[in-house]
């Protein structure tokens, strides 16, 4: 017999991080669509008004999914890496980009809005000696409706800014 394809623990943990995510995100009445091919976002958040209108713009979430969270604890955060290409692509990126760390054993998630953390550390892709960087999240970030509410509050402060924006 020719030994099939394995869905991995690592793929279940996956699928599971999209669900709870897309979970709480379906309950505050918007929507999570999953990239086909990740290129440095597993999923776009479109939101919608209390009457059910589409909203301009978009959330890019990127997420990551682990069955051993203590080995990101740090005190009150958790601590992993990102690579230099991502943070190259999301630093310039005008919408929202959130990471989303999944605790799988707890069926928890945390949350990081990447380029409010960029612009308080002071950090750019081109000042990234090597291919990755360390960064910090808080344990206290939990992905729940009030913090998806935040989400969109703060892609709608994005649309105040960029607003008068004219396309020549």
């Amino acid at each position: 017999m020719i030994e099939r394809k394995q869905r991995t623990r690592r793929h279940v943990i996956a699928s599971m991080s999209l669900h709870h995510v897309a979970y709480t995100i379906a309950k505050c009445g918007y929507t999570l669509e999953a990239t086909q091919s990740d290129y440095g976002y597993d999923a776009l958040l479109f939101t919608y008004s209390d009457s059910g209108e589409v909203e301009n713009g978009n959330i890019f979430v990127q997420l990551k999914a682990t069955d051993h969270i203590s080995k990101y604890r740090k005190r009150k955060s958790f601590s992993f890496s990102v690579g230099k290409k991502d943070v190259d692509l999301w630093q310039d990126e005008p919408f929202p980009v959130y990471l989303i760390l999944f605790d799988a054993s707890a069926e928890a998630a945390y949350w990081l809005y990447f380029q409010k953390y960029l612009q308080i550390n002071g950090v750019r892709a081109s000042g990234i000696k090597g291919n990755s960087i360390s960064i910090e999240m808080d344990a206290a970030q939990i992905v729940d409706e009030n913090s998806v509410h935040g989400w969109r509050a703060d892609k709608s402060e994005v649309l105040a800014q960029i607003g008068s924006m004219k396309h020549v």
